[in-house]
C-alpha cells in the first residue's frame, strides 16, 4: 500500500488586454471559464492514504465479505481447530526438526550480523525499532533462488547470510526469524497454501493485549507511512498471541498476507508446530479487533 501526501491542485488566470472593439459582453464566456476551472480546482484534494485491496485480502471497509479482515488485526486464529504437535514421525514433523536445525540463531555468523545491522539509536533490550532494521536490511539485500529441483531444502540461517543473503521463501523466513532470535525476540516460520502454489514467511511475537498490538502497530505507520498493518492473533488456553507478519511479499513490517486456505502451520525454535485455522473475525467482535 501506498502512502500518499496530502495534495492541493490550484488553477491560475491571468488577465489580457483587450481590444477597444470588444464589449463588455465578451466578458460572460471568460467568466463561466473562470467558474468552471474554480470548481474543478477544488475537487483535486486528497485528504489521506488510499485504501489497498490485495487479492485474497478484505478492505479496510466494516462490510468486507472475504476470508479476512484487513482492520488492524487481521487473521485471528486458533480456537478447537487448533492442533499442537511437538514431535513425531509426520511431514509436519520431519519439517519442524529440519527447520528447528536450521534457525540457528546463536551460532556467531548470524547472532554477530543480526547486531551489526542495529544502529546505537535503537539499541538497549528487544524492541519494535530492531525488528524493523532487521527485516529491512534481509528484505532490501535477499535475492530469490530456488530450491533444487525436486526437494525442500532449508539452509541454516547464517549460510544464508554467508551467501550474501539468497534464497526462496522459507529461507527467508528462517534467516529472519533466526536474527530476530540471534537478539532476543521470539519468533516462527508459517507454511501456507492455497490451489495454486505454497509459500513460507516470518512471524514475531509483539504481545498478548491489544493495547500491545496498537502501540506497535502506532510506530509502524509513522516509520512507513501506511495505514493498514496486520497481525496473526493465536488463541489458545493461555489467551490471545499476537505475531507481527514479516513476509517479504510485503513492503513493510505487518503488511499484506500471502491468501491462503485458511489453514497454516507454525513452526517454532524448539521444534514443535502448532495448526491453526482461519475464521472470519465479525466487526465489533472483542477483543481482537482493536477501535
Amino acid at each position: 500500500m501506498q502512502s500518499h501526501r496530502e495534495r492541493k491542485v490550484t488553477e491560475s488566470a491571468s488577465s489580457h488586454g483587450q481590444s477597444p472593439n470588444v464589449t463588455r459582453f465578451s466578458y460572460l464566456p471568460v467568466i463561466l471559464l473562470l467558474v468552471i476551472l474554480c470548481t474543478i480546482s477544488a475537487a483535486c484534494v486528497t485528504s489521506g492514504p488510499a485504501v489497498s485491496t490485495w487479492s485474497g485480502i478484505g478492505s479496510t471497509g466494516p462490510e468486507s465479505a472475504g476470508p479476512y479482515l484487513y482492520q488492524n488485526i487481521v487473521n485471528t486464529s486458533g480456537g478447537p481447530a487448533g492442533i499442537l504437535n511437538n514431535y513425531g514421525s509426520g511431514p509436519e514433523s520431519r519439517r519442524s526438526a529440519a527447520i528447528r536445525n536450521a534457525m540457528d540463531s546463536s551460532d556467531p555468523v548470524t547472532r554477530d550480523y543480526a547486531v551489526s545491522i542495529i544502529p546505537r539509536g535503537h539499541g538497549g533490550t528487544f524492541n519494535l525499532a530492531q525488528i524493523c532494521d532487521l527485516w529491512e536490511n534481509v528484505y532490501n539485500r535477499w535475492t530469490y533462488v530456488d530450491d533444487p529441483h525436486g526437494g525442500e531444502y532449508f539452509s541454516p540461517a547464517s549460510r544464508t547470510i554467508t551467501l550474501g543473503l539468497k534464497g526462496d521463501c522459507d529461507d527467508f523466513a528462517i534467516v529472519v526469524a533466526s536474527m530476530i532470535e540471534s537478539v532476543g525476540g521470539s519468533a516462527r516460520v508459517v507454511t501456507a497454501k492455497n490451489s495454486t502454489s505454497g509459500h513460507a514467511y516470518p512471524e514475531v511475537y509483539i504481545g498478548n493485549t491489544s493495547e500491545q498490538y496498537e502501540k506497535a502497530a502506532d510506530y509502524i505507520r509513522h516509520r512507513y507511512h501506511v495505514t493498514n498493518v496486520g497481525c496473526h492473533v493465536t488463541t489458545d488456553a493461555d489467551g490471545p498471541r499476537y505475531w507481527l507478519n514479516l513476509d517479504w511479499w510485503s513492503t513493510h513490517p505487518g503488511g499484506r498476507f500471502f491468501a491462503d486456505d485458511g489453514v497454516r502451520i507454525a513452526y517454532y525454535p524448539d521444534g514443535h508446530w502448532e495448526q491453526v485455522e482461519t475464521y472470519l473475525v465479525r466487526p465489533g467482535y472483542s477483543p481482537h479487533l482493536a477501535k
